[in-house]
């Protein structure tokens, strides 16, 4: 197992210390139907395009997007850039900037959705001494999966200078053909949701901080890639509740964190949720992982033939309560299993991190598909998809 972060245990162990449980849905196997929304009534009849490739997009850049935010930037700082990707995933762009706190030091084009950050994919280059960057003639080809990212918004430029390495202005690729969608994970569970038959009593199950993606692998999620071996993000989500390994470990992760109506991040129990926005084309995804907090590394995930829920049926934006069945328990395979509820290896009573034995098992899959099973009275997860305007 990875070292886990001894921060973020304390701060899970405190805060469900704090709260009432929460508990989680009843599981399903990996191979469930991908029947994936209960129509709420809303009917979305835009059409959706996901031609963007080709297409010119013009992208200003300011520092109020900038993630995290740059310190001792003129007010006057900005950039104006713009952008090509063709079929192939050739790109070919333009950026100027001006009045910054000094000279361009780098500009690039990342994956990350606004709100968030995520890794480079292009470095540009300059001739000018730092204020007009372009692609450079050998830059690689945007993948399938990254114009897809590229059609929904999920690009941005991000311009770099000695007083703010992480960035000093910031803009958003948006082509215009991506659907917004709000998400909200709800915990609905109570304090007689998980049996616990060592005792004799039950107790609610709280859900942790954790990660999403939107994508078009047409195989799998990747937030559950490798499926022999879990990945750093996966396992700290899952044995910690600790996002923050997720957007280095997977290309296009983004981490949600913080509850409805809170000013801190922490995990959500009965009655509390965590609520997102996505942007997506047809075709498109989304997959997202949080912990099932009394476990030594259990997580609720999209589960039916790709691990993943489609954003769109028959070219239209999905919209309503993803039926339970489609949600379902995981096990990350990095340490031994304890009892649900009790173990003193599980992240409300261990006395350290990493304190567990490594699980024998080292298989990424579904509590039903390696075996195991839990017993829940009732479900503890809802998940709904929105349209957004």
């Amino acid at each position: 197992m990875s070292m886990k972060s001894r921060f973020q245990s304390r701060k899970l162990k405190y805060a469900i210390a704090l709260s009432a449980a929460v508990v989680i849905g009843a599981c399903s196997s990996d191979d469930d139907d991908d029947d994936a929304l209960i129509d709420n009534g809303v009917d979305n009849e835009e059409n959706v395009d996901e031609g963007g490739a080709g297409q010119a997009v013009s992208v200003l850049l300011d520092a109020s997007q900038e993630i995290p935010a740059p310190v001792g930037v003129p007010a006057g700082a900005s950039g104006s850039a713009e952008v090509q990707v063709d079929e192939n995933g050739v790109v070919t762009a333009t950026l100027g900037v001006s009045n910054l706190s000094g000279p361009a030091a780098m500009a690039h084009i990342h994956r990350g959705f606004a709100g968030s950050t995520g890794p480079v994919l292009i470095g540009l280059t300059t001739d000018d001494g730092g204020s007009t960057w372009t692609v450079p003639s050998d830059a690689r080809a945007l993948t399938e999966e990254e114009i897809g990212a590229f059609n929904r918004g999920e690009l941005y430029f991000n311009v770099h200078t000695a007083a703010n390495a992480a960035g000093e202005i910031r803009g958003q690729i948006d082509a215009g053909n991506a659907t917004r969608f709000l998400v909200r994970l709800e915990n609905i569970s109570t304090e007689n949701t998980l049996n616990v038959a060592s005792t004799g009593t039950t107790q609610p199950v709280p859900l942790s901080p954790g990660a999403y993606i939107v994508h078009r692998n047409e195989v799998d999620s990747p937030l559950l890639l490798p499926r022999d071996a879990a990945n750093a993000g996966l396992e700290a989500v899952a044995e910690d509740g600790n996002n923050e390994p997720y957007p280095a470990a997977v290309p296009g992760a983004a981490p949600f964190s913080t509850p409805v109506g809170a000013d801190e991040p922490g995990p959500i129990g009965p009655g509390g949720a965590y609520e997102f926005t996505i942007q997506g084309v047809d075709g498109d995804k989304f997959d997202f992982v949080t912990m099932f907090i009394p476990s030594n590394d259990w997580f609720y995930t999209a589960t039916d033939a790709d691990n993943s829920l489609d954003l769109f049926v028959g070219g239209q934006p999905v919209s309503g309560e993803v039926v339970a069945s489609d949600i379902a328990i995981w096990d990350s395979g990095t340490e031994a299993d304890e009892e649900p509820g009790t173990g003193a290896n599980q992240v409300q009573r261990q006395a350290a991190p990493n304190t567990g034995d490594i699980d024998p098992d080292t298989r990424v899959g579904s509590i039903d598909g390696r075996g195991q099973s839990v017993s829940l009275n009732e479900r503890v997860l809802r998940v709904t998809i929105t349209p957004q305007p």
